[in-house]
């Protein structure tokens, strides 16, 4: 049980007069059953600032006070999980001769953080001080998740967002190709240039220009040549069509009569333009 180690932060804190017996008592309450330590919740109670735990903790253990981004080195960075740096607040910060790894700490009086991490790690600690904030902000920006925390329950849930966001992404994207490979397989293509709109598919091509002359370019399913016709209006265009229907497949007729009523609509839906 940590309650000894509990109480050797707490006693000291009361001898140097920065905390009350009752706030101590407020603070090991809330710490019973839990794995927050007792001085990140003085602190975040109130009842201390980071600076005078620190403070104390140095004059009394006699312990260096560090800055993690100098002091991290990189090798260490996989030696502990997230989890257990964020649980005991401490961040492995270099791997020493003779099996020794030297760790950030908010309390290096901890001895169960001590005992648990060097049990996990294999490694004979060395403790040293760092801040509350110094020590979270390197854990995040420095230490890697892991597999296991990744897919731990509290990530599942944000986890499944994401997934179902990417699910649903993939979907619209699907839907949209399908729609649009529907499209062009049944209608073609249709390219601008400048007023001039052109429409092609089934081996023809028709060419819409502003001035109203149409030309139609291709091969009929059943013609025995290709055509190349310019006609100055759609209806002579529409007259050409009737009398030579025999030459286009049912795809063709169907498409040719689609491509000049489309094109009639968006001209029609073009804004006036005046004198």
């Amino acid at each position: 049980m940590a309650m000894n180690q509990r109480h050797k932060l707490g006693e000291m804190l009361l001898a140097a007069g920065l905390i009350r017996e009752e706030e101590l008592e407020k603070a090991l309450h809330l710490q019973a059953g839990g794995t927050r330590r007792i001085g990140y919740l003085l602190i975040r109670m109130g009842f201390i600032s980071e600076e005078d735990l620190q403070a104390t903790l140095a004059e009394q253990l006699g312990i260096p006070l560090v800055d993690c981004a100098e002091a991290f080195n990189p090798s260490a960075r996989k030696i502990l999980p997230r989890y257990l740096c964020t649980r005991y607040n401490v961040l492995p910060l270099s791997l020493e001769e003779n099996n020794v790894l030297r760790i950030a700490m908010v309390d290096p009086s901890d001895a169960e953080a001590i005992r648990e991490i060097e049990k996990y790690s294999g490694k004979v600690l060395d403790p040293v001080l760092a801040s509350q904030s110094d020590i979270s902000a390197s854990i995040r920006s420095r230490i890697p998740w892991t597999l296991k925390e990744i897919f731990n329950r509290g990530n599942t849930t944000w986890i499944s967002i994401i997934i179902a966001g990417l699910a649903l992404s993939l979907i619209a994207i699907t839907i949209l190709q399908y729609n649009h490979d529907k499209f062009r397989s049944r209608y073609g293509t249709i390219t601008r240039q400048g007023s001039t709109v052109i429409y092609q598919n089934h081996e023809l091509t028709l060419e819409f220009k502003p001035s109203g002359q149409v030309s139609l370019q291709g091969h009929g399913a059943y013609a025995s040549g290709s055509y190349s016709i310019i006609f100055n209006d759609i209806k002579s265009l529409q007259k050409f069509i009737h009398r030579r229907q025999e030459d286009f497949s049912t795809d063709q007729l169907t498409w040719l009569s689609w491509a000049i009523r489309d094109n009639d609509t968006s001209r029609q839906r073009l804004p006036a333009t005046g004198t």
